[in-house]
């Protein structure tokens, strides 16, 4: 889950601040530096893989730092900043939005750290003008901590809290929107020093950045993992319950990349594998085989401690599940929890490093997360399909009658021109009436895929609206074949069966309607 240090370099942020002490002479600036030296501490401890990136703001945003895993740059960053003008959170919120979307998307989940002093300006007329004018909510999962550098007491807190708050609510109530329960806080200094600050921060990084440790079990084989990013508790669509993702993560069986597809994932995480113990006594037992020795070599314990000392020596059901996972192109399938389920696929990290790992996909709670896979609660081995096939229910894409290739909706655009294309055929009856219901058929499959049903309902109602709109000299079998495919849409038996083909009115049908 990537982080954004949005910092706060206003001209009120250069204020002294009074102390006991003559020698220390510290700003609100200097104040939040201390801070947030200690949020990359904790990261470099605890949450390595972590991408953060620095962004400081006056009455305009500058990307400080890009998104960067080398802590070490934000830190030498910190000392040189500037300072700006005057305080402009909703400028700087803009700019986030746009770093994030230019540089994850629409659907990796964010955490933004704000640190400023705690003003914005004099007057509710002027927080109800910041109010109006925020970028939020955003179009994606997001969870914003914000920590004031100032006092609890302090009265231009007490003015900026109700802003703070509204802006924690519209991020958080997105984030349930989307099915991701991502929540943030105001977290106060208890005193306007370096000490204070950096209780605070710690007290945010304990919160918002713990680490998830849990066990990955397959059969009798077993390792203790930890998933990066820490996983969210989800929501359900339409129902009031949340999901946890439990503590121990079974492997349930076995799927081609082909099979699987690509489900819509809530979230992604890399699992990452224990340091196994130092008791080469223990790694027998638990993989039951001993280190073969070298050719020459003693046999006296000298080749375990060898293995001892450097972990790449030590066996792991992780790295035997990635590279089986690799040679032959499959995903396992996890139980997550009651009612719900993930996949697991070996993974290489797009950079120099070209670090491989698992990487696991948390799929929307409920049986039906793969909708072309059938309910997943009722896979079966795949040796059990010859004597009942209902029991494996994976067919490929290209198996469906009127197929064609998949659709891919990742702009507005792409959504309207499968739309507008159905409708051209539409107004080319009855000549088209292959390529309208091959049209439809493709584009009814991919809505179901995405849990996308409205689209169904919109695309029927325009057809009604073609069927409407026709002349008296089109031929009658146009206004039929319009209302059948309309109401096959909305078909409450076959709306969500993705197996089910639509198919066109017969030749006799049209013909003896016609003729009454």
């Amino acid at each position: 889950m990537p982080t954004v240090l949005l910092l706060d370099t206003s001209l009120s942020m250069s204020r002294p601040v009074p102390s006991s002490d003559s020698s220390e002479n510290h700003t609100r600036l200097t104040i939040a530096s201390a801070a947030i030296n200690t949020f990359l501490d904790y990261l470099s401890v605890h949450a390595k893989l972590e991408y953060v990136s620095l962004v400081t703001f006056s009455s305009s945003y500058e990307v400080s730092i890009p998104f960067t895993r080398e802590y070490d740059n934000i830190r030498a960053k910190l000392p040189l900043l500037e300072e700006g003008d005057k305080t402009c959170i909703e400028a700087a919120l803009l700019g986030v939005n746009q770093l994030i979307l230019n540089e994850w998307g629409y659907q990796t989940p964010v955490q933004i750290v704000l640190v400023t002093d705690g003003t914005f300006g004099a007057g509710p007329i002027r927080r109800n003008q910041i109010i109006q004018a925020l970028p939020l909510p955003p179009t994606f999962p997001v969870r914003i901590s914000i920590l004031p550098i100032v006092t609890p007491n302090d009265h231009s807190l007490q003015q900026a809290m109700p802003l703070y708050q509204k802006i924690i609510d519209l991020a958080s109530n997105q984030n349930c929107s989307m099915g991701n329960i991502l929540r943030g806080a105001i977290y106060c200094p208890d005193q306007l020093n370096v000490p204070g600050a950096i209780t605070a921060m710690s007290r945010l990084c304990e919160q918002q950045y713990q680490e998830f440790w849990c066990s990955l079990k397959c059969g009798q084989l077993e390792a203790r993992v930890q998933l990066f990013p820490a996983p969210q508790p989800a929501s359900h669509e339409g129902l009031s319950a949340t999901y946890t993702i439990s503590h121990q993560l079974h492997v349930i069986g076995f799927l081609s990349q082909q099979d699987l597809g690509t489900p819509i994932a809530l979230s992604k995480h890399l699992i990452i594998p224990q340091a196994q113990s130092n008791n080469s006594n223990n790694n027998r037992e638990n993989f039951g085989s001993k280190t073969p020795t070298k050719e020459g070599s003693s046999t006296d314990g000298s080749t375990d401690e060898d293995n001892i000392s450097d972990p790449s020596k030590v066996p792991n059901f992780c790295v035997l599940l990635h590279g089986a996972l690799k040679v032959e192109g499959m995903a396992a399938v996890v139980q997550l929890g009651s009612d719900w389920w993930g996949t697991v696929s070996a993974w290489c990290e797009a950079s120099r490093a070209r670090r491989s790992c698992l990487l696991l996909s948390v799929l929307r709670p409920g049986a039906s997360a793969a909708p072309w896979l059938g309910a997943l609660d009722q896979l079966g081995p795949i040796d059990e399909t010859a004597t009942n096939p209902e029991t494996f229910p994976v067919r490929s894409w290209r198996s469906y009658s009127g197929g064609g290739s998949g659709c891919a909706w990742a702009r507005p655009h792409a959504l309207l021109a499968d739309v507008q294309k159905v409708l051209r055929h539409a107004r080319k009856l009855p000549d088209k009436t292959q390529h309208l219901y091959k049209e439809l058929n493709r584009l009814r499959r991919a809505a179901i895929s995405l849990g996308f049903s409205e689209l169904l309902t919109c695309v029927g109602s325009a057809l009604e609206r073609e069927c409407a709109a026709l002349g008296g000299s089109a031929p009658p079998e146009c206004s039929l074949q319009l209302a059948h495919a309309a109401a096959a849409l909305r078909d409450p038996r076959t709306a969500l069966d993705i197996k089910h083909t639509l198919q066109p009115l017969a030749p006799e049908f049209t013909v003896a309607s016609m003729s009454h």
